[in-house]
Order: structure tokens, then C-alpha cells, then sequence
């Protein structure tokens, strides 16, 4: 229920608040908000993967009912992430100073204002090195309601401030400091909520060595998950910054629009995959081999019939929708939105697969795979983008997405498979 709850409100917050923003700041300045909006996303890599990497040992742990070893693990990943955030405030503090963001952004005449917006975005993204991680933990035990309730209303927060102040006119650095720093005070109080649990207290103090071991699975763990999220970032979360340096920013206002829109379709899906993850390590765990098959032939089937409903919906409906939406029309050429719609139906099925292969920590593969896609598909992007515009970026993600990662995964799937089932967690 929670779970639901919570991706409604971000629905709400990714949908209700683009016509207000669009409105309040002029096409330009809201292409400028919709990319550094959209970095928050890009650099979620910068936990260096740690957060998803506790979350595995903690659903491994957590499945063997070894509450001292999910304490401890808590206790290393919080000083771990905590070190990555001091290390990454004085390299956010030179780019906020050094970085020409007017100029990235494709607004030249907006220096301070630029400056000011790209600061709280990339302070936002410290801060939120530590604060997510209780997000990971929680979802690790088994506990997601409890963290979609402090996402849903992190989500609601930012959507009423976003609103209010977008109505009384405020700037494109107030804007942007709402939307990415609101969230964040949930985190905060998550965290809090999380330390005070007194089934994560450590009972039982681990040795030095015990520390030491656990802190090498984190890191090392963490540091395949920060390969695959550095690769995701650069492969799906690159457009808009590219678009805005390239084409400037009424053309990322304008792609900004369409993918908000069909993120809808991912958007919803997550609500399957963030609890089935780490539901995956935990059947793993125990041996439930049979549960496991099931449930991802299952969710496989779902992910692509769910998507290509959605798609051809979005598609075809495309000029009623934003029209209601952001209350004028937008030329988009139908060539720009079917690939959107096969690139939905094509993540919804790999998510499927990434979720389980995520679970069952099957990194070697997953990191060849990514890093030949990433490699291609902003190669890609940058000269579509500079020669032939914007409308057939998607299609360079569904081209070099097939060639990286559809093509390896049918003809490795069987090896894959004995690979996960032959080993313990």
C-alpha cells in the first residue's frame, strides 16, 4: 500500500508541478530547472553504489535472521558514506565556483542565478550520499513501508513548495532548491527514525577483523554497483544536459516534457521491483530456487505487457494529454515519441532481468554489458544530438541498448541462470 502511496506522490510531483514551473519561468529557464533537476538523478552514483551493496547484505543477512551481522553492517556503511560525503563537499564547492553553468545550461544571460541553482543541486547530491541510505536498509529488511511513508511525503513536501512558489514568481535558484533539497529533509528524518530502532543496535561487537570483513563485502560489492549506476547514469540520465549544451535549453524544456511523460510507465513498475529485490536475495538465501524462476517469468511478463499498453497509449493520446497537462500544445514529431514508446517496453523487461541479476549479485557480466552500452550510447547521443537533433535520441538508446545487452543476454542466459543457483548467500 505504502509503496503505491509513495510513487503516486512522486507522479504527482514529477507531473502537477511542470505547468506551474513552465508557467512561472518561460520555456527557457524551465528547460534550464527540468536539466538540473534531472542531475540529481544523474549523480546517484556518487554513493559509489555503497547503498545498494548494504542493502544485499543486509536482505542476505536479514534471511539468516543474523541480527548482529545486519547491525554491524549498518554501523560500516554509515561511516563509510559519511567519509564519501566529506570527500565529495570540497569537489562540489570548486564546481559550483569554476563550472560555467550559464553556458551549460543555454543561458547566457542568467550567470549568478545559474550558479546559485547548479550549487544547491550539487550540495543536494552530498547530502544525499548518507541520508539514502536508510531507504536501502529498510527496504534490506523487509521494512518498505516504512520508508515509502517518509518518500511519500518528501514527495508531497516538494510538490506544495515547488507549486507555492512557483505561483508567486520565484526564481529559476529557488525553484531548483525546493525541488531537490525538499526531499531530503525526509531522508533526514528517516535516518533519524533508523537510528533510534533498537533491533539495530549492536548487541554484540564485532572484532576488527569481523569489522574489516564486512567493510571489504561493502566495498567491494558497492564498488560493482557504482560501475553499473555510473554506466545507467551516463546512458539514460545524459540527454537533457547534453541537449541543453548542444541545442540550449527550450529544446531540453521541450524533450524534457516527453520523457517526463513517459516515465510514468518505469515510474510505476518500480513498484514492483524496489521490494521484489531484495525479496530475490532473501529467497536466494534460503535455497527457494522455484519461487525465484516463477516470479521472474512472471514479472518479465508483466514488465513488457504493462509497457506496451502504456506506450501505445501515451503515443496515440500524446496532444489531448499535454494539452490538459501543461495547457498548450507542443510540436513533437511521431518519430521522437514511438521511440520513447519501444524504448519503455525494452527497460521494462531489462529491469525485470537487472532486478534479479542485481539480487543474486551477478556483476561481472552486468558490467561488461553496461559499460559497452554506456560507451555507445552516449557516443551516440553526442552526434545525433550535434547533427541530426533531438528527436532520434531515444532510438540511439534502443539501437545500442539491443546490440549491448539483448543480443548477450539470450545468448548467455543459460550459463547465467546455473551461475545463480550454484552459489550460496
Amino acid at each position: 500500500m505504502w509503496s503505491f502511496i509513495a510513487k503516486g506522490c512522486a507522479a504527482a510531483n514529477l507531473f502537477i508541478s511542470v505547468p506551474f514551473v513552465l508557467r512561472s519561468l518561460g520555456p527557457e529557464q524551465f528547460g534550464a530547472w527540468a536539466t538540473l533537476v534531472s542531475l540529481v538523478t544523474f549523480a546517484g552514483f556518487l554513493d559509489f553504489g555503497f547503498g545498494n551493496g548494504t542493502m544485499n547484505l543486509i536482505a542476505a543477512a536479514n534471511g539468516r535472521q543474523s541480527q548482529d551481522e545486519v547491525a554491524t553492517i549498518l554501523q560500516e556503511s554509515r561511516r563509510t558514506l559519511v567519509c564519501v560525503a566529506l570527500c565529495l563537499t570540497p569537489i562540489a564547492a570548486l564546481a559550483a565556483l569554476l563550472v560555467p553553468w550559464n553556458h551549460m545550461l543555454g543561458m547566457p544571460g542568467a550567470a549568478m542565478d545559474g550558479r546559485i541553482a547548479a550549487a544547491t543541486v550539487l550540495f543536494s547530491v552530498v547530502f544525499a550520499v548518507p541520508l539514502n541510505l536508510a531507504n536501502r536498509v529498510q527496504l534490506g529488511l523487509g521494512r518498505g513501508d516504512r520508508a515509502f511513508r517518509w518518500q511519500a511525503a518528501g514527495q508531497l513536501a516538494a510538490l506544495a513548495g515547488v507549486v507555492t512558489c512557483a505561483i508567486a514568481n520565484a526564481p529559476l535558484s529557488v525553484l531548483t532548491a525546493i525541488s531537490v533539497a525538499t526531499p531530503l529533509l525526509a531522508s533526514l528524518a528517516n535516518t533519524y527514525s533508523l537510528s533510534r530502532d533498537p533491533d539495530l543496535v549492536v548487541t554484540t561487537q564485532a572484532s576488527p577483523q569481523e569489522r574489516s570483513v564486512i567493510g571489504r563485502k561493502i566495498r567491494h560489492e558497492g564498488f560493482m554497483f557504482f560501475v553499473l549506476q555510473l554506466a545507467a547514469a551516463l546512458a539514460f540520465s545524459a540527454d537533457l544536459p547534453l541537449i541543453s549544451i548542444f541545442r540550449g535549453a527550450a529544446e531540453a524544456g521541450t524533450y524534457a516534457i516527453v520523457q517526463r511523460l513517459f516515465s510514468v510507465i518505469p515510474l510505476a513498475l518500480s513498484l514492483i521491483w524496489a521490494p521484489l529485490w531484495p525479496i530475490y536475495r532473501q529467497a536466494l538465501a534460503v535455497g527457494d530456487h522455484a519461487w525465484v524462476v516463477s516470479t521472474l517469468r512472471r514479472s518479465l511478463l508483466l514488465a513488457v505487457v504493462f509497457a506496451a499498453a502504456g506506450s501505445t497509449i501515451l503515443v496515440f493520446g500524446f496532444g489531448s494529454i499535454v494539452g490538459l497537462w501543461v495547457h498548450h500544445p507542443i510540436a513533437v514529431p511521431g518519430i521522437m515519441l514511438a521511440g520513447f514508446a519501444c524504448w519503455c517496453i525494452m527497460e521494462a523487461s531489462g529491469t525485470a532481468i537487472a532486478t534479479f541479476l542485481n539480487a543474486a549479485s551477478v556483476m561481472r557480466y552486468q558490467l561488461i554489458t553496461s559499460c559497452v552500452f554506456a560507451t555507445l550510447c552516449v557516443g551516440g547521443k553526442v552526434w545525433v544530438v550535434a547533427h541530426l537533433g533531438i528527436n532520434w535520441m531515444p532510438w540511439v538508446t534502443v539501437t545500442t541498448y539491443c546490440v549491448a545487452s539483448v543480443f548477450p543476454l539470450l545468448w548467455f542466459r543459460k550459463r547465467l541462470i546455473s551461475g545463480v543457483f550454484s552459489r550460496e548467500y
